[in-house]
């Protein structure tokens, strides 16, 4: 069951970059890079003190703001000591990213840098640096020993370095505060645009299955038709009239095999539009599972599968709700469960459960195959709780399969597990409030 591994979670090597639902989205697509100076220009102008953002690898995004003599005019114009400052701004990024908070350092000239991370979705995205400051005066012998290694004049750099501004460990604690307020409005600013941005690729997406999915019925609705018409052919031909009945039966099975279709796409079109209403009827439950199942006969007689349907005894057949729905629901659980498995049994259990005033409908269904990873089954309930955006590796069609669930549970005011069997294969339960009609 190899289809399972396709919901895997993030793994160690992906969550660096950002995991499942980051990967690819850098910082400056989120934020324009001109917000980003102006936020920044202000930090420094306010505080008195060098700032620069970073992206998650520790590279700068904006041109940095209040540096000082020594840094910009000095250290990072020798080789040497722009190598050394791109890696002190990387050991930042990394350090910040690794604890998920501000963190103060001393960059490799002595002096006081601070670093908070700018966080998206639980992941990094970028950073923000302030600092080149010090704590302490600066030691004559260390400044000219350091402006020796770097290759910079003694005098020159040593004049620089008595410029730089001396702080307390007060002003350190409140700058370092300051800053990860500052880190906090950049994730807020970050996390809305991403959002947006999610919500534009999935429309993108849904707009995509709809248009495949009205060519496959119009694709099929031709086929439809020209059964209709060799039907209808052989029954003027045709004076026996058993033969004639049994072409008039073709025309009638074809002929609600395309409105059943047609339905679909016009449930699946009001499920992307924002005003839904419910429309509950009274239905007979065991009626909607078969019908239900006959949906998806042709693609579980391709695996070689079956479906079993099991009651609770007390459980009463009639209830009151949103039949074409928890149709459809049933339906995407029955395709989704065959989806990983040949030759088996497709196991589905319904049962009313008593919940305060509220009757709450309950349906597993449950698959033979092999089984998910622990990681797995927490991805896919993660997906249903809107707490992962997306599913690594799954493909266009298995994600249409899963939002389309979602939104259905969501709809129906549900709520959906999945959980693992002891003995191997996967049960997803469906918990929909319906009123049991004894």
């Amino acid at each position: 069951m190899a289809e399972k591994a396709l919901w895997q979670p993030k793994t160690e090597d992906s969550s660096a970059n950002g995991g499942e639902s980051m990967r690819g989205i850098k910082l400056t697509e989120l934020i324009d890079v001109k917000i980003l100076q102006r936020i920044q220009d202000a930090f420094s102008e306010f505080t008195g003190m060098a700032a620069l953002i970073t992206d998650e690898k520790g590279v700068p995004v904006t041109k940095g703001s209040g540096f000082t003599q020594l840094c910009m005019n000095l250290v990072r114009k020798c080789d040497t000591g722009s190598r050394r400052c791109e890696e002190c701004d990387r050991m930042g990024a990394i350090n910040t990213y690794e604890s998920g908070t501000p963190v103060v350092y001393t960059c490799h000239v002595g002096l006081t840098d601070y670093a908070a991370p700018i966080m998206v979705n639980e992941y990094m995205i970028g950073s923000v640096i302030g600092g080149q400051v010090r704590k302490e005066p600066p030691d004559e012998a260390q400044e000219r020993a350091m402006a020796r290694e770097l290759g910079i004049d003694e005098e020159i750099y040593l004049e620089a370095s008595k410029k730089i501004h001396l702080i307390d460990e007060e002003q350190v604690r409140k700058a370092a505060k300051f800053l990860t307020e500052l880190a906090a409005v950049l994730s807020e600013m970050a996390y809305k645009n991403y959002i947006a941005l999610q919500n534009s690729i999935k429309l993108e997406k849904i707009s995509r299955s709809q248009t495949n999915q009205m060519v496959d019925i119009y694709s099929n609705m031709e086929k439809t038709i020209s059964l209709w018409i060799e039907s209808a052919k052989l029954s003027l031909e045709n004076t026996d009239y058993e033969a004639m009945a049994s072409s008039l039966e073709v025309l009638i099975r074809n002929g609600r095999e395309i409105l059943t279709a047609f339905g679909n796409t016009v449930e699946y079109a009001k499920m992307t539009d924002s005003g839904i209403s419910l429309k509950e009827t009274a239905y007979n439950l065991k009626r909607i599972i078969n019908e239900a199942i006959k949906l998806q006969r042709n693609v579980i007689k391709e695996k070689g599968n079956r479906v079993q349907i099991k009651t609770s005894d007390d459980m009463s057949v009639c209830f009151f709700g949103d039949m074409g729905r928890l149709k459809q629901l049933m339906s995407t659980l029955i395709k989704i469960g065959n989806n990983f498995m040949k030759d088996g049994i497709i196991e589905m259990y319904a049962r009313a459960e008593k919940v305060d005033y509220a009757d709450m409908l309950v349906i597993e269904v449950r698959d033979q195959g092999n089984g998910m990873q622990e990681s797995s089954i927490v991805a896919l309930n993660k997906y249903m709780q809107h707490v992962n955006m997306n599913l690594l590796n799954c493909t266009e069609e298995e994600e249409k399969e899963l939002f389309i669930l979602r939104m259905l549970v969501e709809q129906l005011s549900g709520r959906i597990v999945f959980e693992s069997m002891p003995d191997g294969g996967t049960v997803t339960k469906v918990i929909v409030p319906q009123l049991e009609m004894k």
